[in-house]
């Protein structure tokens, strides 16, 4: 049976199924979470900012966060006085700084400034007894729904870069869930909002999770567990504001809250 068409099966059975029997996100505990801590007199949008080491993009001044021997840096690029930044340079960078080992230079893209807010996780993705490290760097807010993007990159123990996930929407720290019953390890949701027909035939956009395993070394669609969706209603949107109005600085989502009542589908 080719996969679209156990998917499909999966679907109609899933049609069947009582809304418990959908709560299949169980978020992982990581060995560790962290991210740059606010000092005293700074904000997220007014960091105060440290020199950061020599770079190739023109950063100056940044975050760091130290993590035993390895300092992971967030900047933003200064071109000299009267000079511009060349041509796709990036306006933001990453800089992964170890000692004896070259600087590793990773392009950013922040809004308003906000260079505190990104995390560093720890946790053993694909269940080998040996932690990776994931990057999850806050991007910025869309208008009209107030998206939060975010960029995920997932690294090895030695800080390899294996993969990068772009335009992340609303990420959180249950976006890290539980492998299915049999295989060890952690999958990674990637989150988007897509556009959508209800069963009445109706058009409007649905919260989708397509999960990502971490696999030979190489992170991989997970093709024994379905993209899961969620018709995005009026509750639904209630029950996003009343996370994300809990504090005024709150960028993350709840994947595990918001699509615990959600169905198999096809990805979009």
């Amino acid at each position: 049976m080719s996969r679209r068409a156990a998917l499909s099966a999966f679907v109609l059975l899933a049609g069947f199924l009582p809304a418990e029997a959908m709560a299949q996100l169980r978020a992982c505990q990581p060995a560790a979470a962290v991210r740059p801590a606010t000092p005293a007199g700074a904000s997220l949008g007014a960091p105060m900012l440290e020199p950061v080491p020599a770079n190739p993009v023109q950063c100056r001044q940044g975050i760091s966060l130290r993590l035993g021997e390895t300092t992971v840096w967030r900047c933003q690029a200064i071109p000299p006085d009267g000079e511009d930044l060349a041509e796709n340079a990036p306006e933001y960078a990453f800089l992964i700084e170890r000692p004896g080992r070259d600087l590793q230079v990773l392009p950013d893209d922040l809004m308003a400034g906000r260079l505190r807010s990104f995390d560093v996780i720890t946790v053993d993705l694909d269940g080998d007894g040996t932690p990776e490290r994931v990057l999850a760097a806050w991007n910025g807010q869309g208008n009209g729904l107030g998206v939060n993007r975010w960029t995920i990159r997932v690294f090895d123990g030695d800080w390899r870069l294996l993969a990068t996930l772009p335009d992340i929407s609303d990420w959180g720290d249950t976006s890290i869930v539980r492998a299915p019953a049999g295989r060890r390890g952690c999958d990674i949701a990637a989150t988007s909002f897509v556009d959508s027909v209800n069963r009445r035939g109706v058009a409007g956009i649905s919260f989708q999770a397509r999960f990502h395993r971490l696999a030979n070394g190489r992170l991989q669609e997970a093709t024994d567990r379905p993209a899961l969706a969620r018709r995005y209603t009026f509750a639904f949107e209630r029950q996003r504001t009343r996370h994300f109005d809990r504090t005024e600085a709150q960028e993350k989502g709840d994947i595990a809250d918001w699509l615990a009542t959600a169905r198999p589908t096809t990805p979009r």
